[in-house]
């Protein structure tokens, strides 16, 4: 495993996920793709063995409309929704499917690895600060 982590990709667009793979790559981070078959499973095993998750607006609709419930996600895991317009009713959605962070496209520059990187260290700081003294 690298030393940054791995970042679990569920896009559905190819490009996108291409792109997504090969800048995180370069900045040191495994990733895993999945689709909205293969998220929920993933989501919901004890140990996500992922530091974060990014999902595209399309994939994350496909899985919490299965009757407006949140993502099956128990593990505390920074979950990062990319969308193409921020809508309250979405934001709303996302909050309510334990949606950590809502970046809107075009996502430039370096934003995404930023974003990534808060996501990650934010967990960890979490974690070190639940464990006991």
């Amino acid at each position: 495993m690298s030393q940054t982590g791995t970042v679990l990709i569920a896009v559905g667009d190819g490009i996108l996920a291409d792109s997504l793979r090969f800048s995180l790559e370069l900045e040191g981070y495994e990733t895993r793709f999945c689709d909205e078959h293969a998220l929920s499973p993933l989501l919901r095993a004890p140990c996500v063995r992922s530091a974060c998750v990014v999902l595209d607006q399309d994939v994350f609709s496909r899985v919490a409309d299965a009757g407006d419930k949140k993502l099956p996600c128990d593990s505390c895991v920074p979950i990062i929704l990319m969308v193409s317009q921020k809508t309250e009713r979405l934001l709303a959605k996302a909050r309510l499917g334990g949606v950590t962070t809502v970046l809107e496209k075009p996502i430039l520059g370096g934003v995404m690895l930023e974003t990534i990187r808060q996501a990650i260290e934010s967990k960890r700081d979490f974690g070190r600060s639940k464990l006991p003294s």
